[in-house]
């Protein structure tokens, strides 16, 4: 992701930090000074959000989702995995593992401050902040986990919400009413703070709820409607290929001329497999007249006619490949289509306008 850097990783999911998180850090330590208790504050409270966030990557690998990385947010974290479960029943394990994080580490540290500081069970009645940091990180991680249990998106509680809901009725009727729920949250809570200043933060997040409940609708209904596209209805036939003895500058004007990114190889009407644009970068200009394609490394990848775009799309970008060549299902060897990623993106386009 652009503008984040990698700052290490567990269980080898990398965790990155967005640029703008950085500033939030810089900015909080300059308005703590001298105290700096709210710059604590602020860095074990997304020490904990790592936490919350490596509970849904944990959950995700165990039903077989690749989690590609985590990333923090002066808002929050975000777990990048590869695709949403089609099962109900994953997803809303999956979103609830991260609040049950946080809940658990909440109220383990809960303990542990009012063993030490029994006086503080009066501040847990009020929900007050005491300047204790044991005892403060505990109320902010089960308020934590709390806010992200709201049954709206985006947040993990819309998710569980939306699972449960499609465990017994349509995986689209339960976003839709997952949606509405959270649209309803995100009204309520901008107009709760417009109503009462001290509260005011409030408008930011409910419109950060409303416009992420949207967007999860939109995404809903688009997919639903492309699950249905299959590849032959928008693969290109007039198909573009270079032979494994031509250089690799004849294999760019190939791709430059039928505008793949990727390049199709084929010999004798057998198909090879896939030249990649980024490993013919890799070979300095003035080298591609002298190399051949067949001393390129190949990926030997192919689609049907009668397959999803969508289960070829994960494919496409799992493997880094900007088109696939779509195969006779009776002769896998033979190319009778184009499957690219502008098809797919204009597919997408006209399913969203629609």
């Amino acid at each position: 992701m652009r503008y984040s850097f990698k700052i290490g990783s567990a269980w080898g999911i990398p965790i990155e930090l967005h640029i703008t998180f950085l500033l939030l850090i810089i900015a909080v330590f300059i308005l703590s000074y001298p105290h700096f208790y709210l710059f604590f504050i602020i860095l074990f409270l997304f020490l904990f959000v790592v936490f919350h966030e490596l509970a849904h990557s944990v959950v995700a690998r165990h039903y077989g989702f690749k989690v590609r990385k985590i990333v923090l947010y002066p808002i929050g974290g975000v777990s990048e995995i590869e695709e949403i479960p089609d099962n109900p029943s994953q997803e809303w394990r999956m979103a609830v593992a991260g609040p049950l994080t946080s809940l658990v580490l909440g109220f383990a540290l809960l303990a542990v401050s009012l063993l030490i500081y029994p006086q503080f069970i009066t501040a847990v009645l009020a929900f007050a902040v005491t300047g204790n940091l044991l005892f403060d990180l505990a109320t902010l991680n089960i308020s934590l986990g709390l806010f992200n249990l709201i049954p709206a998106f985006p947040m993990d509680g819309g998710r569980v919400f939306r699972g449960l809901l499609a465990e017994r009725i349509r995986y689209s009727d339960a976003t839709r009413y997952a949606v509405y729920l959270g649209k309803i949250f995100g009204i309520v809570m901008v107009l709760v703070g417009f109503l009462f200043p001290s509260y005011f933060l409030l408008i930011l997040v409910g419109i950060f709820v409303y416009i992420g409940a949207s967007e999860e609708a939109e995404q809903t209904i688009i997919s639903t409607a492309l699950a249905g596209v299959r590849v032959k209805d928008v693969m290109q036939s007039e198909i573009g290929s270079v032979n494994p003895q031509q250089s690799l500058t004849e294999a760019l004007e190939v791709m430059f001329k039928n505008r793949y990114h990727d390049a199709l190889v084929e010999k004798d009407g057998i198909f090879q497999g896939v030249v990649t644009w980024n490993e013919l970068m890799k070979i300095k200009p003035e080298e591609r007249s002298a190399l051949r394609v067949e001393q390129m490394p190949l990926k030997n990848i192919s689609a049907y006619e009668d397959e999803s775009i969508l289960e070829v799309n994960k494919i496409m970008i799992r493997e880094k490949i900007d088109l696939i060549p779509v195969v006779d299902k009776q002769n896998p060897t033979k190319i009778v289509g184009v499957l690219t990623s502008e098809a797919i993106s204009n597919a997408y386009e006209k399913s969203k306008n629609r």
